[in-house]
């Protein structure tokens, strides 16, 4: 009892400590109400670190000029898109900002949008049938022909290609895929054009497919990063030798640049897209005039210029290091909320202390990891951070890394089978114990309940059933247990066959709240009343129980995770000393202390 109340008290003090953020049913209102208006941004996903960053940078923009903002993303789907600009115009705002997932789809919602006196701009895509106030994008068009054009001096003309074209109806899927064919289709032989969504995973499956069909390409065009990198999974995996190049340039892009695997990306300026929207939102509430179109640069970056677009590690007083002094960060998935903050707040203290950081992105593919970790090691980096897809199948590669004499530390997940420098984590054990005792609490003893379970192998998955468990086992009934790895639509089929098999369930324990918000739609497809709890308390989550639907949710503190092992790596560099172990807390999030 005492170690839960001083959990409660410490998310307290942390609350007191911190800017308020105000989540509703989905969406996320950041910045101070001011009595001049509002902003809507309706974002077409947050699974890309592309929008991640826009999104970011908008928020930024939207504080320092004290105007509220509120963000709802779509999560690639252009119906949810409709309802949320539908929602956000209903909430009063002045300003609608909008990233369409579909560029036709998304008509008929902004026109409703415009005949309430909503104003529009829209972000990185075009909105189409329908004039709307300002349009703030990158040169699609011109970018495609850039990194087309560096294939044809690279090869030469006649050089056989293949592309892979973002979201059908997507108007920067459109336009880059015009640019691509505007030099292609004179110079190139094009083989092979097939859309893979703008996904990394469908990238990859995809270029499989094309390469059974067409070994003898030599050179790829994605329409962006994610695909790109998919692709050269493929053609890796494949033993080829392909060019590829992308468009984004983001943090993985450039990393791939840079040891020499992607060839070529564009770069764009996300966060400068999402600030100028803000301002020029802020500008239309104002009542001022402003540009209908407006551009922001575009760039191709190659081996020769990649290093002036690597995030920048300078500092006044840089750490003192030992060997070449960086840090490598192999992270499980970036398409999941909460590692998407891990990594932003390892990126933070990277910067501030000066020190570099190649982040890694493994997708949830445990054989890429274990990939990933020998090209950061082959890299020279002096300090491992791993989040691990699976804390078995990562300690072979874990093990090589230490034998060349990288210090490793982990995230979120143990490293099983070996021993490291030190380990960072919630108490997961502990935090799904919190969880299922309020659910003993709130239904009693003996309530009929399910679990839904994380990636098999994940640490943090066995910790929580353990924790849920330790609980359920004696003071409740449970009637299902099966994973759903961590992801909402598994989390949804899942729930769906377990209310078929099992009819009178009570609750449901997910062991993160992704699952959890998939079990919600589920449960409220079948029109059934059921308690869900959940664990990470991710903005989504969160909303969610304000709006009565979850009951409650385990909050960690992913940024401060990230933040904590870059800390303790720069230590490990200047050849201090660190514990083995560094636990961050954990508190349960219900109604009552959600805001």
């Amino acid at each position: 009892m005492k170690k839960i109340l001083a959990l409660v008290l410490c998310l307290v003090m942390t609350l007191s400590m911190t800017g308020c953020r105000i989540v509703i049913d989905g969406e996320e209102t950041t910045g101070q109400t001011t009595a001049k208006g509002s902003i809507g941004l309706s974002v077409s996903t947050q699974n890309n670190p592309f929008f991640v960053t826009l999104v970011e940078g908008a928020k930024q923009k939207a504080s320092a000029l004290g105007v509220q903002m509120t963000v709802a993303d779509a999560g690639d789907d252009a119906a949810k898109q409709t309802s949320d600009i539908e929602d956000l115009v209903s909430s009063g705002i002045s300003v609608l900002i909008v990233n369409p997932v579909d560029s036709d789809a998304v008509t008929g919602a902004v026109e409703s949008a415009l005949s309430k006196g909503v104003k529009v701009i829209s972000v990185d895509r075009a909105v189409n049938g329908v004039e709307i106030d300002c349009q703030i994008a990158s040169d699609n068009v011109l970018g495609a022909e850039l990194a087309t054009q560096y294939i044809v001096d690279t090869l030469g003309e006649g050089a056989v290609v293949a592309e892979l074209q973002g979201v059908t109806g997507a108007s920067a899927a459109i336009d880059r895929s015009q640019g691509f064919h505007n030099v292609a289709d004179t110079k190139l032989e094009t083989v092979a054009s097939q859309t893979a969504n703008f996904d990394r995973t469908e990238g990859m499956s995809v270029m499989e497919n094309m390469l059974q069909a067409n070994p003898n390409i030599q050179g790829v065009f994605a329409a962006n990063d994610e695909m790109a990198l998919g692709a050269m999974e493929a053609i890796t995996g494949a033993g080829k030798n392909i060019m590829v190049v992308g468009f984004d340039a983001t943090d993985d892009a450039i990393a791939s640049i840079q040891a020499g695997q992607m060839a070529a990306t564009i770069a764009q300026q996300p966060a400068l897209i999402g600030s100028t929207a803000v301002e020029n939102a802020m500008k239309l509430i104002n009542g001022e005039t402003i540009e209908k179109s407006i551009p922001v640069e575009v760039t191709l970056v190659t081996k020769e210029n990649v290093d002036t677009f690597a995030d920048d590690s300078g500092s006044e007083e840089p750490v003192e290091v030992v060997g070449n002094g960086s840090i490598g960060l192999s992270v499980s998935t970036q398409n999941n909320p909460f590692f998407v903050t891990l990594v932003e707040g390892a990126k933070e203290q990277a910067q501030t202390l000066g020190v570099q950081l190649t982040v890694a992105d493994a997708g949830d593919d445990a054989a890429k990891q274990t990939s990933d970790i020998e090209d950061l090691v082959a890299s020279g980096i002096s300090v491992l951070i791993v989040n691990p897809v699976d804390s078995d199948a990562v300690t072979g590669a874990v093990e090589a890394a230490k034998a060349k004499g990288v210090k490793v530390i982990a995230v979120d997940r143990a490293v099983n089978g070996t021993e490291i420098d030190c380990q960072i984590a919630s108490d997961n054990v502990l935090g799904a114990e919190l969880a299922t005792q309020y659910i003993v609490d709130t239904l009693g003893d003996g309530a009929i309940v399910a679990e839904l379970q994380g990636v098999t192998g994940a640490s943090a998955a066995i910790d929580r059933s353990e924790g849920f468990h330790n609980v359920a086992d004696t003071q409740l009934k449970v009637v299902a247990s099966q994973t759903a790895n961590f992801d909402r639509t598994e989390g949804m089929s899942v729930m769906e066959n377990m209310l078929q098999a099992n009819s009178d369930i009570q609750a449901v324990f997910a062991a993160n709240d992704e699952m959890a918000l998939g079990a919600m739609e589920a449960i409220t497809g079948a029109g059934k009343n059921i308690m869900v709890v959940g664990f990470d308390a991710t903005d989504d989550a969160l909303a969610s129980i304000q709006a009565g639907k979850m009951a409650a949710t385990i909050a960690q503190q992913p940024a401060l995770i990230g933040s904590t092992s870059v800390e303790y790596a720069a230590k490990l560099i200047g050849g201090e000393s660190i514990p083995g172990s560094v636990p961050v807390e954990v508190t349960l999030i219900t109604k009552d202390n959600v805001q």
